[in-house]
């Protein structure tokens, strides 16, 4: 349960991330924000990946869990990445759902 909520942690940090660029904001509905607020999203995006990391460490020792970690983010920036090229207009909800996913299934598991 606990790579799922990094996974899911990792997907949806990236696609808030991902929301905050110019390159992105046309796929994901975000044009038109002030930049302040993308800067803010941006750190959430940040944020939502540091978290993710906190799952792989209560799981593993560090350095096992920082190569879990890194591995997972790899999964989650592919995933993402063939979301916003085929399904551009589902990416946003799969974002949300991942989120809310993660942070159960990290509830559950903890």
């Amino acid at each position: 349960m606990m790579i799922l909520a990094a996974l899911c942690l990792a997907f949806a940090g990236f696609a808030v991330v991902a929301a905050s660029m110019d390159r992105h904001q046309d796929q994901l509905r975000t044009e038109g924000l002030a930049p302040a607020r993308l800067k803010a999203w941006r750190l959430a995006g940040y944020a939502l990946l540091a978290l993710s990391l906190a799952p792989c460490l209560l799981r593993w020792n560090a350095s096992v869990a920082l190569a879990a970690w890194l591995g997972l983010l790899t999964f989650a920036a592919l995933a993402l990445g063939l979301l916003l090229t085929y399904a551009p207009q589902f990416a946003r909800r799969v974002a949300a759902a991942a989120a809310a996913a993660g942070l159960l299934a990290w509830l559950v598991a903890g």
